[in-house]
C-alpha cells in the first residue's frame, strides 16, 4: 500500500510539471501579445509614410501616386487588425490548456495505478515481498547470535539464501550477514559463491578466527579435501592465537592427510587428541581421531591395505513411486558415498542412467574417483543416490535425491555392508 501511495504522489508531481506551462499561459498573456503585435503595426505605418512624403517633397513620386500609396499602407494597416474572432481564439486556447491540464491530471495517475496493480499482483514480486517479511525476525534472530524458534519458518535453503542476498546487498559492510550468505552457500554445495561471500566478510574482519576457519574451510572443500597455501595460512593465524582451537586442529589434520602429507596430519591430530581429552569431546569423536591417528601412522610406515580387507558397501537404489512420474530413462544417476563429516569429495561413485533402476552395485575402492580420496580411507560415511536431468556432477535445484544414515566403516566385522538408499526428496 505504501508503494501505491508513492508512486501516486510522484505521479502527480510529474502531472504538474507538464501542465504547468499549459496554466501560465492564460487569456491576459495572450491579449497583451495581441497589443504588443497591434504596437508594432503602427509604428511601421507611420515610418512607411514618412518615407512617401519624403519622397513627395523631393518630387521623387507625384501627388496623385502618394495618395495611391498611402491608401494601400491604411488597407495593409486594417488587415493586420485582429478582429473579434482572436477573443474567441484565445477562450478556445485557454479551454483546450484546461481540457489537457486534466486530461494529464487523470491519465497519469490511472497509468500509475495500472503498473503498480499488476507488479503488485506478479507472482514473483509478490513471493518475494512475502519471503522477505517472513524471514525479517528470523534474520534478525541469527545476526544477533540467537537461536530462531522452532517452526518460525518453513522456508527452504535456497529461499534462506536468497533472502541473505538482500541483506547483503543492502549491508556491503557487514561481516556477520556476508559470512551467514557463504556458509548457505556452502551448504548448497556452491562453493565458488560461497568462496566469494566468505572472502568478503574475512576482508571486513581479516582478525576474526570465525571468518578466517570458514574462508579455509570453504578453500580446502574447492581443494577437493586438500590442503592450500592459503587455507593453510589462515588456520595457522587461528592457533597462534589460540594454539588449542580443535576446529583449526581438525581441519588441517584432514586437510594434510587428503594432500599426502602424513607427518603434519599426525602432528595435528596428536595434538587434537590431547585437547579432545581436557574437555568434553563425545568419545565416539574421539574413537574416529584415534583412527585417523591409526591411518595416518600406516601411511607413514608405507603400509598399505590389503585387497582382502578392503571394504565395500552393497547399495541397493530404487525412487519413491510419488516421483516416478518426473523421471526421464535417460537422465543421469549418481551412486557415490562420501565423509559424514569432513570433505565431500566423492570417495566412490558410479555413473548410470535411470532406465537402470531398481539398481544394485558395489562401492569400493575400485570406484574411486581419485587415488587420494578412497573408502578405505574413511570411518564414517553417506551414501548417496541422485538423479540429476542435466548430467551435471554438482547437485542442481531440481535434482531428485536420496541418501542412506551414516554408517561406521570400522564398527563392523564384516568388510561388507549392505544399505538401501530411496530416492524421495527433490533438491530445492
Amino acid at each position: 500500500m505504501l508503494l501505491m501511495v508513492v508512486m501516486l504522489v510522484m505521479a502527480l508531481l510529474a502531472a504538474a510539471m507538464i501542465v504547468g506551462p499549459l496554466l501560465t499561459r492564460n487569456a491576459e498573456d495572450i491579449a497583451q501579445q495581441d497589443i504588443s503585435r497591434n504596437s508594432v503595426n503602427s509604428s511601421v505605418f507611420q515610418d512607411r509614410v514618412k518615407e512617401i512624403e519624403l519622397d513627395l517633397a523631393t518630387a521623387t513620386i507625384s501627388q496623385e501616386e502618394f495618395e495611391q500609396l498611402k491608401i494601400e499602407l491604411e488597407i495593409g494597416l486594417l488587415g493586420d487588425v485582429p478582429s473579434d474572432d482572436s477573443g474567441v481564439d484565445s477562450a478556445a486556447r485557454v479551454t483546450s490548456g484546461v481540457i489537457a491540464t486534466i486530461a494529464v491530471f487523470i491519465i497519469i495517475p490511472l497509468m500509475s495505478y495500472g503498473f503498480y496493480y499488476h507488479e503488485e499482483n506478479n507472482a514473483a514480486v509478490h513471493n518475494w515481498l512475502e519471503l522477505r517479511e517472513e524471514m525479517a525476525p528470523v534474520l534478525v534472530d541469527l545476526l544477533a547470535g540467537n537461536k530462531p524458534e522452532t517452526g518460525t519458518s518453513t522456508r527452504t535453503l535456497l529461499e534462506f539464501v536468497t533472502a541473505l542476498q538482500r541483506e547483503a546487498q543492502e549491508n556491503p559492510d557487514d561481516a556477520n550477514i556476508w559470512h551467514m550468505l557463504g556458509m548457505g552457500y556452502l551448504q548448497m554445495q556452491a562453493g565458488e559463491q560461497s568462496e566469494k561471500a566468505l572472502r568478503h566478510a574475512y576482508r571486513i574482519q581479516p582478525g576474526n578466527p570465525t571468518y578466517q576457519m570458514a574462508l579455509a574451510q570453504v578453500l580446502i572443500e574447492l581443494a577437493e579435501g586438500g590442503v592450500t597455501q592459503e587455507s593453510e595460512t589462515l588456520l595457522i593465524n587461528v592457533l597462534r592465537n589460540d594454539q588449542n582451537n580443535m576446529q583449526a586442529l581438525a581441519m588441517l589434520g584432514m586437510a594434510e592427510f587428503y594432500s599426502g602429507r602424513f607427518e603434519q596430519s599426525l602432528m595435528y591430530w596428536e595434538q587434537l587428541l590431547a585437547v579432545s581429552t581436557q574437555s568434553n569431546m563425545p568419545q565416539e569423536k574421539i574413537d574416529v581421531l584415534h583412527r585417523s591417528i591409526a591411518a595416518a601412522k600406516k601411511r607413514i610406515a608405507g603400509e598399505v591395505d590389503s585387497p582382502a580387507a578392503a571394504i565395500q558397501i552393497q547399495v541397493t537404489v530404487d525412487i519413491d513411486p510419488a516421483l516416478r512420474s518426473m523421471l526421464n530413462p535417460k537422465d543421469t544417476l549418481f551412486v557415490y558415498a562420501q565423509h559424514a563429516d569432513g570433505p565431500k569429495m566423492p570417495l566412490a561413485a558410479i555413473k548410470t542412467t535411470v532406465e537402470a533402476l531398481p539398481l544394485n552395485v558395489i562401492l569400493g575402492d575400485e570406484q574411486a574417483v581419485t587415488p587420494q580420496f578412497r573408502l578405505s580411507m574413511a570411518s564414517n560415511v553417506i551414501v548417496k543416490a541422485r538423479v540429476s536431468p542435466s548430467n551435471n556432477a554438482i547437485p542442481v535445484s531440481g535434482d531428485l535425491i536420496g541418501q542412506s544414515s551414516v554408517i561406521d566403516l570400522h564398527g563392523e566385522s564384516a568388510s561388507t555392508r549392505s544399505v538401501i538408499i530411496n530416492i524421495d526428496a527433490l533438491v530445492p
